[in-house]
């Protein structure tokens, strides 16, 4: 959700590349409600696994993009921290407190206390009461919950940007190889996952009195930040070559990551085992790398000659972060709205997602206008 530098010339592509990541940000919490909470009719449930399968990929390309516009730092880490943590510690305290002090709101419209299970489905012991919001709200600093699934993000952005004026002391140096050994590494770590179900969750030192093991210092996000650093040059494969190499990869991430989802689904619920749920959903699996990389590279080879266009995924970039805060309060209204259509439930998921974009956009926009100054501190 980073900005283009505004010192280098616009990439397009990657515009397009964060339109598609916040348009698969949006399907996935879409379709929360079909994965969340039991269903009747069985058939949403195959779609919001196999929907929410599809759009694993959104937030690795989000780092990827990060990586790659802004490895190497440029800038003193006093002014770097200044400048990009407060442009999103701001925003979330400001949004978490409006998604806690929700529920509360609906109890005194008069709303049923089942309202808040379809505005936020990962609540699993929703509460109306004004007491219950403000705690949450004390709790920002230190913590997330159901009402503000997705703000999870923002809390390991912080972290990335904290750790990336080190990183850039050694990327600057333009040692390829290292940077690549320490990639090859991090794909070591995106195993420990399935490695721990399938020999140990006590494996490479980790026991009950230590939680680093060997790959700890090589894994989560920071892959990603790299990963980006290294393709954002592009790669020397003809287009149609690469647009197939990508659909290949994600493809086959993509027959992972639904096939073990599904397997899991059918023997565990959120409410039960969320972790094992989410096993490969996870972003930092080899089957969403291999996703993530695959997106990655189609888009690459995006050509948008049209000014109109660029002009449009221009704006896109300039709001995403602020989209990004709030489309997630409008999903619940919108799925209210569409039920009584009776639509098929993909269809219902497409309108879903085109509608709290465009709300979300329009909104930022206003913010904008609106409220200039004080804008960067709403919506980033």
């Amino acid at each position: 959700m980073e900005r283009t530098n505004q010192n280098r010339e616009r990439i397009v592509w990657l515009d397009l590349l964060r339109l598609i990541a916040i348009l698969m940000v949006i399907a996935a919490h879409s379709v929360d409600i079909y994965n969340a909470t039991p269903q009747e009719d069985s058939s949403n449930s195959f779609w919001g696994g196999f929907i929410g399968s599809m759009m694993r990929p959104c937030v690795p390309l989000f780092v990827m993009m990060t990586g790659m516009l802004l490895l190497p730092v440029r800038q003193n880490a006093g002014d770097f921290y200044k400048k990009r943590i407060t442009r999103v510690l701001f925003p979330m305290i400001i949004w978490s407190a409006i998604y806690y002090l929700t529920p509360w709101l609906t109890g005194v419209l008069g709303a049923d206390k089942s309202i808040v299970s379809i505005f936020f489905p990962f609540e699993f012991s929703p509460s109306q009461e004004f007491g219950d919001a403000i705690g949450n709200i004390a709790m920002i600093p230190f913590t997330f919950n159901g009402y503000t699934t997705h703000m999870w993000y923002i809390y390991t952005l912080i972290g990335l940007y904290l750790i990336m004026p080190y990183l850039s002391a050694w990327v600057e140096k333009n040692d390829k190889t290292l940077t690549r050994t320490f990639v090859a590494l991090w794909g070591c770590s995106l195993m420990l996952p399935y490695l721990n179900q399938v020999i140990s969750t006590d494996i490479f030192g980790v026991c009950a009195w230590n939680g680093f093991g060997t790959f700890y210092y090589f894994a989560g996000f920071v892959g990603y930040l790299l990963l980006g650093h290294l393709m954002g040059d592009g790669n020397r494969l003809r287009s149609a070559k690469a647009i197939a190499v990508g659909t290949m990869l994600y493809v086959s991430g993509f027959i992972i990551t639904y096939s073990g989802y599904s397997t899991m689904a059918e023997q565990y619920s959120y409410e039960e085992a969320p972790q094992l749920l989410e096993m490969f959903w996870q972003y930092c699996s080899p089957n969403v790398v291999l996703m993530t990389i695959g997106v990655f590279l189609i888009v690459q080879r995006a050509q948008i000659k049209s000014a109109v266009t660029q002009k449009l995924l221009s704006n896109i970039t300039r709001c995403g972060f602020g989209i990004y805060m709030m489309h997630y309060i409008f999903i619940g209204p919108v799925i209210i709205m569409l039920t009584p259509l009776g639509l098929p439930t993909p269809i219902c998921v497409i309108f879903t997602v085109l509608l709290v974009f465009a709300i979300s956009w329009v909104l930022t926009n206003i913010i904008y206008r609106l409220l200039p100054r004080a804008a960067r501190y709403i919506v980033g």
